[in-house]
């Protein structure tokens, strides 16, 4: 948010805190047991992407990935565990979010994240910053950045558990 409003002076009494979340799973699903690779979550409030929403879900829906989407306000607290629990990684398609409080109960599972926003990313183990998802055209650089990390990640013998941990230790 300092660097949409461009008021610099102040940013070292900015600190970031991890926002309350109501959802705190007990029973976290292994990632070789969940079935969803990619959840596609998408919040247009603040800034209407939804074409460039549109060109990027058509393009991971055209590879080998198993998506879902999921859009802000559109969603039941029971549907959004179930798909957090069965997700390996989610997009959080949003602009200039503040809060990003669904964003962060989703990642209570153990969901590795993909945003444009940085303030979003805690560290390169939870999440990862792709500032191509701010493209207003053509989305294949952002497919293919994501695409490439989703790879690497998917060779390893990620822990669910342990991300969800780390996740929600840090400030």
């Amino acid at each position: 948010m300092i660097n949409r409003t461009n008021i610099f002076i102040n940013r070292n009494k900015f600190i970031i805190i991890r926002p309350c979340t109501n959802i705190k799973p007990t029973n976290i699903k292994s990632f070789g047991k969940r079935k969803i690779d990619i959840l596609f979550f998408q919040k247009y409030a603040d800034l209407n992407r939804q074409k460039q929403g549109n060109l990027l879900l058509n393009l991971f829906k055209n590879s080998t990935k198993t998506v879902e989407t999921i859009k802000y306000g559109n969603y039941s607290k029971e549907r959004i565990k179930e798909l957090a629990n069965n997700s390996k990684f989610i997009i959080y398609f949003s602009f200039f979010d503040t809060g990003a409080i669904g964003l962060k109960e989703i990642q209570n599972y153990g969901v590795i994240a993909f945003s444009h926003q940085k303030e979003f990313i805690i560290d390169n183990f939870t999440s990862y910053y792709i500032p191509e998802l701010q493209n207003e055209g053509n989305m294949t650089q952002a497919f293919n950045k994501i695409m490439s990390i989703i790879e690497k990640l998917s060779k390893m013998k990620l822990k669910a558990e342990l991300i969800a941990k780390k996740k929600s230790s840090n400030k």
